[in-house]
């Protein structure tokens, strides 16, 4: 039964913010028990090849993915690709127009930090070192190295979060054409941690129509550090909309507690798993 396989859909690795390469993450989920795992980087296949190799010498059943940006009414958000073919010209394409759009933000942000006396082309040059797409997390880290705040959740809350001086809205493409790229490549289009989104009642229900209209195929029911309240109000929004469940932790980083892997819930009875026709 495939419902009994240990299951994780939602990880990444160094080729963006993790901070394992893919090798090291498949060797890492296979300790842990993983049986079925998906590489899910933001915006870049680029690890897959690696986490393929390693995931055919340890045994699990690596999904080739992928955790695309997105706008829905200027509100951001990331959609996975799960079953993606990553050769497939329209979606190779369109990440690097996602990348290009990464590089662009990451210099207007460090533009704004050198404007509040930070020293925006030193890090903008850190930063740009690293070899995966460039995210904030990766800049945080660079403000952290530098010593110019005391830890990465003390650069998002004074220089890079939602509502401060140096967080840039992104220009993501809209909801609707990110989907029609993973449906392009093969692939479901799942709403990652859909309980996360800072969005009214209403809101949520008019994102989650939308959603289901272009195309989008699944949500994400159970991922790192959702409190049961979270599961079950996926769980409904899942049955409202006719999606099938994912589960994922969401997982970038062993020191970091809250979203180990190997370790998820199961998809609560009643939600038809995101997997059901994948894995036979």
């Amino acid at each position: 039964m495939t419902e009994a396989l240990n299951i994780d859909l939602h990880t990444h690795s160094n080729c963006s913010d993790g901070v394992l390469t893919p090798a090291e993450l498949v060797a890492r989920a296979a300790a842990a028990g993983v049986q079925v795992l998906a590489l899910t980087d933001h915006d870049t296949t680029d690890g897959l090849d690696e986490a393929k190799h390693q995931a055919q010498e340890r045994g699990i059943r690596l999904v080739p993915g992928v955790e695309i940006s997105a706008s829905w009414r200027a509100q951001s958000i990331h959609i996975l690709g799960l079953w993606i073919d990553p050769a497939q010209a329209t979606l190779r394409d369109a990440l690097g127009g996602q990348a290009a759009r990464r590089a662009g933000r990451m210099r207007n942000i460090c533009a704004h930090l050198t404007r509040r006396g930070l020293p925006g082309q030193e890090l903008l040059a850190t930063v740009e070192a690293f070899a995966g797409v460039p995210t904030r997390s990766h800049l945080a880290a660079a403000m952290v190295a530098g010593g110019h705040v005391r830890s990465a959740e003390d650069a998002f809350r004074r220089y890079l979060g939602r509502g401060v001086a140096a967080q840039l809205a992104a220009d993501w493409p809209a909801m609707g054409e990110v989907v029609g790229w993973i449906a392009g490549a093969g692939g479901v289009a799942t709403l990652a941690h859909p309980a996360r989104y800072k969005l009214s009642a209403g809101a949520r229900r008019q994102l989650l129509a939308e959603f289901a209209a272009a195309g989008g195929g699944a949500l994400e029911v159970v991922t790192g550090a959702n409190a049961a309240h979270n599961v079950e109000a996926c769980t409904r929004w899942a049955a409202g909309h006719g999606f099938a469940g994912s589960i994922g932790s969401d997982f970038h980083d062993p020191q970091l507690s809250w979203n180990p892997l190997g370790r998820l819930a199961k998809l609560p009875a009643g939600v038809t798993p995101v997997w059901r026709d994948r894995l036979v």
